[in-house]
């Protein structure tokens, strides 16, 4: 006796669309109204959610249905951590995306005001973000736990920071060395790139970015390490604004 897919029960159905993705699951939903009810129903979109999803909501979201949850993950980053990091989570993939704040960041000097200082603009979605003055020994280093984020995904990782009103100086002819690494190795395989030049990006947020290197996050949990750093040639630079480092998958555009 042959049995008709829109036979089984929708829990059923439910489940085997979970075994999807989200975009996918949205293409379902459009199909009939049976496959819309299990495309959205809170065990297709349990699977979606990251698995430590509840330790990022609060009172104002435990009513939110699954799907209301991952879409809310999706269009606004929650800042966790006493604001000084910012999680979303990727719409059509569900991969999870990441911003350590400047002041989540270990920055040489960061609190000596000869050097840099603290500011708040309104277009950081942090408080505070950091305003390089001059130094002659630029360091920017952060770290991230593999468990923070999505498995058998191949990640990148960004300096997100804009120039200063009057601009910034020292950056055009003393390139930054880069890199995204396991700290379990011993092995520096710095790019050099320069901040002023065709290696930055500009981004929907009227931001500035410049890749720091990829990794490929496995199914082990180990710490990655992320460093900007310019501290051969001892020229002073200055004039830039820092908002954070952002972790999101490399595929991303």
């Amino acid at each position: 006796m042959e049995m008709n897919f829109l036979d089984l029960p929708e829990e059923c159905i439910a489940t085997m669309i979970s075994f999807t993705s989200p975009f996918d699951a949205c293409r379902i939903s459009a199909v009939s109204k049976l496959l819309r009810s299990a495309a959205d129903s809170n065990t297709t979109w349990e699977r979606f959610l990251p698995s430590d999803y509840r330790m990022y909501i609060d009172n104002s979201l435990s009513r939110f249905s699954n799907k209301q949850l991952f879409l809310r993950f999706c269009e606004s980053p929650l800042l966790i951590e006493d604001g000084r990091t910012s999680f979303w989570m990727e719409k059509r993939s569900g991969k999870k995306c990441w911003m350590l704040s400047a002041r989540k960041l270990d920055i040489v000097w960061v609190d000596s005001p000869e050097f840099w200082i603290w500011v708040s603009i309104p277009d950081s979605i942090f408080e505070e973000v950091a305003g390089l003055l001059m130094v002659c020994w630029f360091e920017i280093r952060g770290k991230i736990s593999t468990s923070l984020l999505s498995k058998a995904t191949n990640y990148s990782a960004y300096l997100v920071f804009k120039e200063q009103e009057m601009g910034s100086f020292g950056f055009e002819s003393l390139p930054l060395e880069v890199s995204f690494r396991s700290t379990r190795t011993e092995v520096y395989n710095n790019r050099r790139v320069f901040l002023k030049s065709g290696t930055q990006e500009s981004r929907e947020d009227g931001w500035l970015e410049i890749e720091l290197g990829e990794y490929y996050v496995g199914f082990d949990d180990e710490e990655i390490e992320m460093s900007v750093l310019e501290t051969r040639e001892g020229g002073w630079k200055g004039g830039i604004i820092v908002q954070g480092i952002e972790i999101r998958p490399k595929e991303l555009l």
